[in-house]
């Protein structure tokens, strides 16, 4: 984590926080735009290609206000059924790189 910013850092930090906490799409969605403070969207990209070997949403951001843009890739495991919370998968990794 040398040589981010501060709002990278903290950025770094909240994502890795999100491993070993369930989620559905939509409270992904809400937590990943409170992390990044501009509105975030995932796409399920395991879908796209039968080589990946785990579940994998992807995310971009690109906050101009405080100078932050990037990528984020959420490994999940899906829950056979959805959770009391409403929640459908299992957060197991995170990556991310900034530009």
């Amino acid at each position: 984590m040398s040589g981010m910013n501060n709002q990278e850092l903290r950025i770094a930090l909240q994502l890795e926080n999100l491993v070993s906490k369930r989620f559905n799409k939509e409270t992904l969605e809400a937590k990943l735009s409170e992390i990044f403070g501009v509105e975030a969207k995932v796409e399920d990209i395991s879908k796209d290609d039968d080589e990946l070997s785990d579940f994998n949403y992807l995310t971009a951001f690109d906050n101009k206000d405080k100078g932050i843009y990037g990528y984020a890739d959420i490994y999940f495991l899906p829950m056979r059924r959805t959770g009391f919370d409403g929640a459908t998968f299992y957060v197991t990794e995170v990556s991310y790189e900034f530009e």
